[in-house]
């Protein structure tokens, strides 16, 4: 057999192994190196770390408060002020963690409701929101109210970076669910659920309006790093302080080196997927075909659930079902 060359690792890529192999703490001066030689200037909004930081945060509440009227305002009324109750939500794995944001809000007509504002699909993702909308209505009842008067009323708003299989074929990329009677007609406007996928919306940016305020923000959440300064000069200032808050250089030496470390994970991950494709077929040949590419499949999909990606996009990249993968966690567990 003919041995391989190996390509010489850069001092990035050198870094990213001994980060993801948990062998060094980043210094100041290497997160400094990986900024500069990959050329990073923002934040990427929707990572973990970026949703978290630019809309979970109070300094920066009254960009979320202009997100939320752009999509929501039609349903629940002008948000006039909010409070942020919860940032993440438990994940699959032990210690794992995925974000989610429970939004506490007050409207211009004095209504109090709550907004779960999530991105990325998960496992049994719509059961997931059922009992996510159950446990804040039961949450937001007070203690002796016998006739529900403090029932809140709860909505979600998800950004969905895959499209989602319940509307497949079909190119809207902005749903709203509503509770809905036998005529179709809208039954209640107390519960609604909002999805975004922004495969399509990307797919179709060329041809939409950035003046409407929706397709403006999907704009800035999904392309910030391409938006010039000029261009952002003409937008209105809170989409100005939003570029602006999507700085890397705004971040303290610790966020930083938060936000390198999530970044370096994510390419550990990339680079497993092609890796262990590889190590399938050669265990494929060597030792039968089938088994060896369930193994691989299965070793690939407890790494990217231990990096906390979305378990249908490691169902899609691994070929596994829903069931598969649960029995995996379970096992794990």
């Amino acid at each position: 057999m003919t041995k391989k060359k190996t390509k010489r690792k850069s001092k990035t890529e050198s870094l990213a192994d001994e980060v993801n192999n948990r062998r060094i703490d980043l210094t100041p001066e290497q997160v400094e190196t990986i900024i500069t030689e990959r050329g990073l200037v923002f934040i990427d909004p929707l990572s973990d770390f970026g949703f978290k930081r630019l809309l979970g945060m109070e300094r920066t509440k009254d960009i979320t408060v202009h997100l939320l009227n752009t999509f929501m305002s039609d349903d629940t009324g002008v948000i006039s002020d909010i409070t942020f109750i919860s940032s993440e939500q438990v994940g699959l794995l032990p210690g794992k963690k995925k974000v989610r944001l429970d939004i506490h809000c007050k409207t211009q007509n004095g209504d109090h409701i709550i907004i779960e504002m999530q991105r990325e699909r998960q496992l049994f993702f719509v059961r997931r929101l059922r009992a996510y909308h159950s446990h804040s209505t039961i949450s937001g009842v007070k203690i002796g109210d016998t006739v529900y008067a403090t029932v809140p009323k709860v909505f979600s708003l998800s950004f969905m970076e895959k499209d989602m299989p319940e509307f497949k074929g079909k190119s809207r990329f902005l749903w709203k669910i509503y509770p809905k009677d036998d005529d179709n007609e809208i039954f209640s406007k107390e519960n609604v659920w909002c999805f975004v996928e922004l495969c399509k919306f990307a797919a179709q940016l060329e041809t939409l309006d950035l003046t409407n305020e929706k397709n403006l923000w999907l704009y800035m959440l999904t392309h910030v790093a391409d938006i010039s300064e000029d261009e952002v000069l003409r937008m209105d200032p809170v989409y100005q302080r939003f570029y602006e808050e999507c700085r890397i250089s705004n971040l303290n030496e610790m966020e930083k080196k938060e936000y390198v470390t999530s970044v370096l994970e994510y390419d550990d991950v990339r680079e497993s997927m092609m890796c262990e494709r590889e190590v399938g077929r050669e265990e494929g040949r060597e030792e039968g075909l089938l088994q060896g590419e369930v193994n691989t499949k299965r070793q690939l999909a407890l790494k990217m659930l231990a990096k906390d990606f979305a378990p249908d996009l490691v169902a899609e990249i691994t070929g596994l079902t829903e069931e598969e993968i649960c029995a995996l966690v379970a096992h794990t567990d």
